[in-house]
């Protein structure tokens, strides 16, 4: 098995270290995150070594694979920091699939995707590098996802979704078919999403109706 390090150590660690777990391909050697309080610790018996200023010391080691696990709640911009630095630093961000996904064989997925149990990609959908698709999520067929995209728990995509960089499409959210999500905006969770969203906006309820607009972070 390829050893391989996580970057961050919160609460998505935790599902990311039981799905590689699960895949069988990865031996976690241990987590990074800045957080001095919980430096020396461990999370579901993978000790946090430190912050990524260990990163070169664990290259010369001959450590070249990553997991980025920091979540994304509403803004994935500190998400796509955290896998630039690590591309950055030489290390390669690795896939983490659920076996008990279900993904068809003609979707084209991106670096870095994590896909968790119970979601379903379908035919013909193309995922950016380092989206989540969460637990019980649906992306159906020909839908199009940018990079650093999170599609939350059982949040439901319908055919030829357009969801731009960076967005956020909150759990239990479902975005109706043809629709186009724009680059970084936020889909409340819950919503039902029935027209095309602007870039950088916050939309919430049923049907969705723009919260506000949010200055790009990126």
């Amino acid at each position: 098995m390829a050893e391989v390090i996580g970057l961050g150590a919160g609460g998505h660690a935790k599902v990311m270290i039981e799905a590689l777990r699960l895949c069988g391909d990865h031996l976690i050697v241990g987590l990074l995150d800045p957080k001095q309080d919980l430096w020396h610790t461990n999370v579901l018996d993978v000790p946090v070594l430190g912050d990524d200023s260990l990163i070169p010391e664990l290259l010369e080691k001959g450590l070249q694979l990553a997991f980025i696990g920091l979540g994304g709640t509403g803004d994935n911009g500190p998400r796509r920091k955290l896998h630039e630095h690590a591309l950055l630093q030489g290390i390669r961000v690795v896939q983490a699939i659920h076996p008990h996904a279900e993904i068809s064989p003609s979707a084209q997925l991106g670096d870095g995707l994590t896909v968790m149990a119970g979601a379903v990609i379908n035919a013909e959908a193309r995922l950016g590098v380092n989206v989540i698709v969460n637990t019980g999520a649906i992306v159906e067929h020909d839908c199009v996802l940018g990079d650093h995209v999170h599609v939350a728990t059982g949040a439901r995509l319908a055919s030829t979704v357009r969801v731009g960089p960076g967005a956020h499409i909150g759990a239990g959210a479902t975005v109706r078919q043809g629709t186009t999500i724009g680059e970084g905006a936020i889909v409340g969770a819950g919503a039902a999403v029935v027209k095309n969203v602007e870039p950088w906006t916050v939309v919430v309820g049923v049907p969705a109706r723009v919260l506000k607009h949010i200055g790009a972070t990126w």
